[in-house]
């Protein structure tokens, strides 16, 4: 076979006992080739801090650099056209459900004419479209009062968040995050947030006896490879010590400082309502449990698994579960009720019922009632998007009996 012009114009045909070929020099080729525009920034940044950051800087840079960043760049594709999908992706119902959950919290706070229904890290902005739909739809009053705001941490997808809620004829405030929480005036509404505190960069640390190290990023020629040292910040044991908790020795383990003090800033911000917060993680002492060798860090692209974090910066989507006794513990002045799973919400929240009335079109429609139950399926699937945790939080306003909350099987 001949080489053509849409392989390479001056390939030629090789033969196996052809060995004077520069091969080094196609992988180096191959090498500049899937270099991100990110990695020699990264290598620069490493350099000049003498030769290592804390994969904090990296996580940082990785996912929100205002560039490069995985998050920032634009075109960025979600849900099956991306590197994974997320719950309001699946199906609107999702947002919903939520939206019920948005009407009772309003009722409870005495149904005030002006109550902030605000979302932190909105993705695509299918999920506060698809609450909004169904507030002007089934609860116009309470419709009339929300005044919705999302927040987000890049403008590219501010840009994109807002030509997706006005094609739907919704007003809309949209904000970087940063902003608004700088602002003085304080809310009285619901803030919730699906899939974001788990984006947050986190430290990584490996337990050696009684010993804690930090793993660091270096590079050798370009290459990013990890390196133990001393802990960068005292926080780091400090949070261990109120936790009174280690990992197992020999384990590696995250630790998310960026997160609490998200959660401690967001909360600040309310001065009567819920805060909801959906993401995978697990209590503290789950997560820190002796038997979890590995942490939870999990690079993705294309909906798979990537074995190395470190490669293509920029590229792979980096996520760890949660601490959330350390998030409860950051909402100052605020209650926080016991976990549930995204599956027991849903499902306490109508997912059977709105089902069942689906159900009642069948006849009419079967492909798309069999669309909706895979939907659901898919939102409550145990090993999957129904093993999110979900964290309540109220000030100033009860939480016992709260919907989501309630036992599915009573």
């Amino acid at each position: 076979m001949t080489a053509s012009p849409e392989t390479h114009p001056d390939a030629l045909e090789a033969s196996a006992d052809d060995f004077a070929l520069d091969d080094f020099g196609l992988a180096d080729e191959f090498a500049l080739a899937t270099q991100t525009p990110l990695l020699p920034l990264l290598v620069a940044r490493i350099e000049a801090s003498g030769g290592r950051i804390t994969f904090v800087e990296f996580m940082g840079d990785a996912l929100g650099h205002p560039e490069h960043g995985y998050y920032s760049r634009t075109g960025l594709a979600w849900g099956r056209d991306g590197d994974y999908e997320t719950s309001p992706e699946v199906h609107p119902i999702f947002g919903y459900l939520w939206a019920r959950q948005v009407l009772e919290c309003w009722q409870r706070l005495g149904e005030p004419s002006v109550f902030a229904l605000v979302e932190v890290g909105c993705g695509s902005g299918a999920f506060m479209r698809a609450m909004l739909t169904w507030l002007r739809a089934r609860a116009p009053r309470c419709f009339a009062a929300v005044r919705p705001v999302m927040l987000d941490g890049h403008a590219n997808r501010l840009a994109d968040q807002r030509a997706h809620l006005a094609g739907a004829g919704f007003e809309v405030e949209h904000a970087l995050t940063s902003d608004w929480l700088a602002r003085a005036k304080r809310v009285t509404g619901v803030v919730i947030s699906n899939e974001f505190f788990d984006a947050l960069p986190v430290h990584l640390v490996r337990r050696e006896g009684e010993r804690l190290f930090e793993r660091y990023v270096t590079h050798e020629d370009g290459t990013l490879a990890f390196a133990d040292g001393p802990l960068s910040t005292p926080a780091i044991a400090a949070t261990f010590a109120r936790l009174g908790l280690q990992p197992g020795d020999g384990a590696l383990a995250e630790i998310g400082l960026a997160a609490a003090e998200a959660m401690r800033a967001i909360t600040s911000k309310v001065e009567r309502g819920y805060v909801l917060s959906i993401d995978y993680g697990y209590p503290a002492r789950d997560l820190y449990a002796s038997w979890r060798r590995q942490g939870t860090l999990m690079a993705f692209r294309r909906h798979s698994p990537q074995p190395d974090p470190l490669a293509e910066p920029g590229r792979l989507d980096l996520t760890v579960h949660v601490d959330f006794t350390s998030l409860a513990a950051a909402a100052e002045g605020f209650e926080a009720a016991s976990l549930v799973s995204q599956a027991e919400a849903l499902m306490a929240l109508g997912l059977g019922e709105a089902l069942r009335t689906a159900s009642q079109r069948a006849s009419a429609d079967a492909q798309r009632f069999a669309a909706d139950r895979r939907a659901a399926e898919v939102l409550c699937e145990p090993e999957g998007l129904g093993r999110i945790r979900v964290l309540a939080l109220a000030k100033g306003a009860p939480l016992d009996g709260l919907r989501c909350l309630r036992p599915v099987l009573a």
